[in-house]
């Protein structure tokens, strides 16, 4: 039942861009249907529910989703990410990344900055059960954002294998991710970002870890 909820979930995110007709086209699923599935009418099948999150959760989708919805909102990025359902969309699609790129490797952490990228990385750590820890950045007027729950350090063990998710990355956070990384030596598996503010830092992240970001 959590897919065929997580599938309603993706679809009225997808609604508020998309038409029923061009969800229909997209999905091979009947705009009646679709609009049953949104308004909360009845859930999809077992088959249905894979055909929309396998679909619109792809990477392709969801940057379209996205340009979408900044051209939208005349390309205001906070307007867009300060939609609940766009960022449960993120999450979904970012844990479903780090389950089909890192399963069974013993991630034991997630790391963020505070803002947009804690929320989103909040959501996240709900679906995989993990820990979050947000880190100082120094364009922020607050070290720790209190919006959700911050964990102690001390549960970081040397070697302990880690995530990140930011919203946007630039050269500043990446330093600062790169000083606590090496300072508790840990192990960056993936790094996720929603805007990559330098197409310069691509190959130094790829050269780290996994790297995946939507904009540009």
């Amino acid at each position: 039942m959590r897919l065929r909820l997580d599938a309603v979930e993706v679809l009225a995110a997808f609604k508020d861009i998309y038409s029923y007709e061009g969800l229909s086209s997209i999905l091979g699923i009947h705009p009646s249907i679709l609009c049953r599935y949104y308004q909360g009418d009845t859930v999809p099948s077992n088959v249905y529910t894979k055909r929309i999150l396998d679909t619109l959760l792809s990477k392709d989708f969801i940057k379209e989703f996205i340009y979408k919805s900044l051209s939208k909102y005349n390309w205001s990025y906070s307007r867009v990410l300060s939609d609940p359902k766009v960022l449960n969309l993120l999450s979904l699609y970012i844990s479903n990344r780090i389950l089909s790129s890192l399963a069974g490797s013993g991630l034991k952490s997630l790391i963020t900055f505070p803002g947009i990228s804690s929320f989103i990385s909040s959501l996240t750590a709900t679906r995989l059960d993990l820990p979050v820890i947000v880190l100082y950045d120094t364009s922020s007027k607050t070290s720790i954002d209190t919006t959700i729950d911050f964990y102690d350090l001390g549960i970081l063990r040397k070697g302990d294998y880690i995530a990140v998710i930011v919203d946007v990355l630039t050269s500043e956070r990446l330093n600062i991710l790169s000083n606590f990384l090496r300072d508790h030596e840990l192990v960056l598996k993936i790094l996720m970002c929603i805007i990559l503010a330098d197409k310069d830092l691509e190959k130094v992240i790829s050269s780290m870890t996994l790297f995946e970001y939507l904009i540009p």
